[in-house]
């Protein structure tokens, strides 16, 4: 996030000067921008009329432009004097917070209303489908693929199972899928045997799939993004019916790590995982629930929607789509410079939404004068560099603060309430990192940004769980270890449970703490008296057989030494 320094205190706060001229065509012919794709698109309002002060409206007609005037002149600027300024804030409109009663609902209801079955079974079909495609074009049985030829269709419950599994991945990180499943004492985890096998898990995750690959000829969606659009398309429109977002809202982009070949893949140097896949993401700024978002897909990205024209800036156009949907609610947006601009503002305005956030001096319709002297809805302000704010409700107030050398200094109060508003994605990417279930290396660009949806799917249910005031002391770890347990409690009933044979050479780590008796091994259906080959013995390259066994390890021993060797021995 781009903004302004507040690690230093403030050196020099420049007098603000008034310009009360209209700037007429030529003048704004001349203003220099810094995309070369900023447009004159006219919005529909220019200066509200109680914008405009009585003193203003008693103005000669060349020195002001009437309201009535402003469909004739478009794409002109009033700069308003600071005295004149109204500095109105918008009122919020609407209840924030979840659109549904949360009371009584659980951690797994929650997931699962953004999660819900619709979309498993979706993955679950595509799956399926895909797999079945793939088998049939194996030529030879090898070793893995002789384990793909026992296919059986996956069910909405399994796949419940799988994202569990793949949400525990994200807390307890490791560097293969198979290092879940090691029997060594020091890797030992029995949670995910007892879930799912590991055969099961991999074939799974070989054919997980969100797209029929024979409709692309029909897909409306944006090209790039076939292989996942429903899974973006579901999520996006859940994010937005289950929650209202409070007053505060902010923009800001975001990235997953990808360093593979990938057409729209962006190098962003501020950010940690700096190559990956961009989003742009509006988030509240409170908790850093992500509302809506959009995924980068290069240049060509197609914008579309009742405000937006061919014509209309990129970035713009970026905010607008994000925004279309809170639009005349009374939100307050806080952007950096990469989306900021007068026209922008004047917008967002008109439609009962302010807009708050630094701005760059050569933005198109911003006057040259404003890179030399203050006007009055734009700020400038000296801290470590120039910092030029614009807001549309803000005036030129000041704040005393305390720093983190514990010195006061004097700051603009648009700059303290940026720091404070514009956190909203910075917090959401926070609160993801330590559960980062996108560490995982895969050839698949579309199965990497899958995880990072469920991980902000997961960030939004708990937001959505922790809005209910009795259910705030749960922390983010507790959440994501209820919500493992809870699928796996409900779902495991639907999932083919393991076959256990006979213990593993390498033997587990409780035979060497826990308490252990000497027992005949119990009979069988076909034996009254049945032996099995000592597991030490086995160890030692001797066959024995012996009637006896350890119930608890499950480890058939000897009577004499080998019992006692299996016990108290690590390598025995």
């Amino acid at each position: 996030m781009a903004g302004p320094s507040t690690s230093r205190a403030l050196t020099e706060v420049e007098q603000v000067t008034a310009l009360n001229e209209v700037l007429d065509d030529e003048t704004l012919s001349n203003y220099s921008s810094d995309d070369e794709s900023a447009s004159d698109y006219d919005y529909t309002q220019l200066v509200p009329p109680e914008t405009i002060s009585a003193s203003e409206r008693d103005s000669e007609p060349e020195d002001i432009v009437a309201h009535d005037e402003l469909e004739e002149v478009p794409r002109r600027f009033v700069w308003e004097d600071i005295d004149s300024f109204h500095a109105s804030r918008e009122s919020f409109c609407g209840v924030c917070g979840p659109q549904f009663d949360t009371a009584e609902l659980d951690v797994v209801s929650v997931f699962e209303s953004i999660f819900d079955i619709s979309l498993v079974q979706l993955i679950v079909d595509e799956t399926n489908r895909y797999a079945q495609q793939e088998i049939s074009k194996i030529a030879r049985p090898l070793t893995f693929r002789s384990r793909i030829r026992k296919w059986e269709d996956v069910t909405v419950d399994e796949m419940y199972v799988v994202l569990a599994l793949i949400m525990l991945t994200g807390i307890d990180q490791r560097p293969t899928l198979r290092s879940y499943y090691s029997k060594n004492r020091l890797l030992f985890t029995p949670f995910f045997a007892e879930t799912l096998p590991l055969e099961r898990l991999e074939v799974i995750m070989r054919f997980l799939h969100f797209s029929d690959n024979s409709k692309q000829n029909e897909y409306q969606g944006p090209s790039k993004l076939f292989k996942i659009y429903p899974v973006i398309q579901h999520l996006s429109r859940k994010f937005q019916i289950l929650y209202l977002p409070g007053h505060n809202i902010a923009i800001d982009e975001s990235l997953t790590l990808w360093k593979g070949r990938l057409s729209f893949k962006q190098y962003l140097p501020l950010k940690a995982a700096k190559f990956g896949i961009k989003t742009f993401e509006l988030c509240e700024s409170s908790s850093g629930y992500v509302w809506s978002f959009l995924v980068y897909t290069g240049q060509g990205m197609e914008l579309t929607n009742q405000y937006v024209t061919a014509e209309t800036n990129k970035t713009t156009a970026i905010v607008i789509t994000l925004l279309e949907n809170l639009l005349g609610r009374g939100h307050t947006v806080w952007m950096d410079n990469f989306y900021n601009s007068p026209d922008l503002a004047r917008f967002l305005k008109s439609k009962n939404t302010d807009c708050v956030g630094t701005l760059r001096p050569n933005r198109k319709n911003v006057p040259p004068l404003v890179k030399d002297k203050k006007l009055k809805k734009v700020l400038a302000w000296q801290d470590k560099k120039r910092v030029t704010m614009i807001s549309t409700y803000h005036k030129n107030d000041m704040r005393v603060v305390v720093n983190r050398a514990n010195k006061t200094e004097i700051k603009p109060v648009v700059v303290c309430d940026y720091n404070k508003n514009m956190l909203g994605v910075d917090l959401k990417d926070q609160m993801l990192q330590p559960y980062l279930l996108e560490r995982k290396k895969g050839t698949k660009w579309y199965l990497k940004l899958f995880r990072r949806l469920l991980n902000v799917a997961i960030h939004n249910s708990m937001v959505i769980y922790r809005s209910h005031t009795n259910k705030q002391n749960l922390d983010t770890l507790q959440f994501r270890l209820s919500l493992v347990q809870g699928l796996v409690e409900k779902h495991s009933s639907g999932v083919r449970r393991p076959v256990h044979g006979r213990p593993s050479v390498l033997p587990p780590p409780k035979r060497l703490t826990e308490r252990h008796f000497l027992e005949r091994i119990p009979p069988t259906g076909k034996k009254a008296r049945p032996h099995r080959r000592c597991v030490v013995c086995g160890k030692k390259g001797q066959r024995k057989d012996t009637q006896y066994w350890c119930g608890e390890c499950e480890a058939a021993l000897c009577l004499e030494e080998c019992f006692k060797a299996y016990h108290t021995l690590l390598h025995f």
